[in-house]
């Protein structure tokens, strides 16, 4: 008997035993060595003899078994056929990660005091970037920009604007915005696990892992350039003084925002703040997950304040790691925000807007 292994094939090792799965196969099996070393074989056409009359083979069995669940097929069949929705689109290592995010167990309550313990004696991180005592720092001010807008409002007015006036933002919103999206509003005193900020954003374990730079073109009293917020003492460190539309348009796909817009912001994980307490992989999602927090709140203020704001995950990544000086082992882009005031129709929506004006069919 001629079979083959089901492709593609994850075969990954971990604590508890090695675990076999495929985006074709609906379930996930734990095997032994032996069994996995047969699937590695079978990635190219394997020869299974048949057992002999009256005799039986644990190979064989273990063929017949991997051949029931679908791990193996035989090899002269049929093409396999493509990986169910979404995954034929996004291909396996999508899929990967999907599955070796899912299911993190809690501990159980006995083992929390020795994981605290070991916790500890690991060097806990900065809850913002330290700069030199010799970097510079322009002080924001922090007299808020008064935001009238009722909640109700900011909710049925905030959209994405990709068009801007050329109008200069006033330091006053973006130290507002700041604020209010990067700075901790409060402190809250964990114990032995150090004094933890509180942020208008929501993040997993108080990590708060997502810090800014800011490129600023037309924003009134700060001079153009690339920056990062320092949330402690609420102001910019400087990056670099060059900065440059066309640069960075390119580095966002050309979606057309960054020719116009007064400032942008773009947010990075300090992966440390969360692998300190989170050792799974499944705290890869939480980094996500809270940059989507942060930029809700980016999104909301700046509606708040009159501003507009356009949002994006199509980026460059290298090369935005590397505009902005990032050691991408540690610190990496996760977002990229382009705010200003929005040129908009006179309804106040964006002037690209095209609403239905006929019944349409719902699909």
């Amino acid at each position: 008997m001629l079979v083959r292994a089901v492709d593609p094939l994850f075969i990954q090792p971990d604590a508890s035993g090695i675990q076999v799965s495929s985006p074709l196969v609906p379930a996930r099996l734990r095997v032994g060595p032996e069994t996995a070393q047969l699937l590695i074989s079978a990635r190219t056409p394997l020869s299974v003899p048949e057992a002999e009359p009256g005799t039986t083979s644990s190979l064989l069995a273990a063929v017949e078994q991997l051949l029931a669940l679908g791990f193996l097929v035989k090899a002269d069949d049929e093409p396999v056929p493509a990986a169910p929705s979404p995954w034929d689109a996004w291909g396996p290592v999508a899929w990967w990660f999907h599955q070796r995010t899912r299911n993190v167990a809690f501990l159980p309550e006995e083992e929390v005091g020795a994981f605290r313990s070991e916790l500890l004696t690991r060097p806990r991180p900065s809850g913002y970037a330290h700069p030199g005592p010799e970097t510079p720092v322009l002080l924001l001010p922090r007299v808020r920009q008064p935001m009238t807008m009722s909640f109700q409002d900011v909710l049925e007015q905030r959209r994405t604007h990709r068009t801007f006036t050329d109008q200069p933002v006033s330091l006053d919103a973006l130290a507002t915005l700041l604020h209010y999206s990067f700075a901790p509003l409060r402190f809250s005193d964990c114990g032995d696990l150090g004094v933890t900020q509180l942020r208008a954003a929501a993040t997993g374990g108080a990590r708060h892992e997502t810090d800014a730079y800011v490129a600023v073109f037309t924003v009134r009293d700060v001079s153009p350039g690339l920056y990062r917020y320092d949330a402690i003492r609420h102001g910019l460190l400087p990056v670099d003084a060059r900065v440059d539309r066309e640069t960075w348009e390119e580095l966002t796909s050309r979606q057309g925002f960054f020719t116009t817009g007064s400032f942008a912001l773009i947010t990075v994980a300090v992966a440390e703040r969360m692998s300190w307490k989170y050792r799974h992989a499944r705290a890869y999602r939480f980094l996500m997950q809270d940059v989507g927090h942060v930029a809700q709140v980016v999104s909301m203020t700046a509606t708040a304040l009159g501003l507009g704001a356009a949002l994006t995950g199509a980026f460059q990544d290298d090369l935005v790691d590397q505009a902005l000086g990032l050691d991408p082992g540690s610190e990496f882009a996760t977002f990229v925000m382009v705010c200003g005031t929005p040129r908009t129709r006179p309804d106040g929506m964006p002037l690209d807007s095209d609403f239905p004006t006929e019944p349409w069919a719902l699909s």
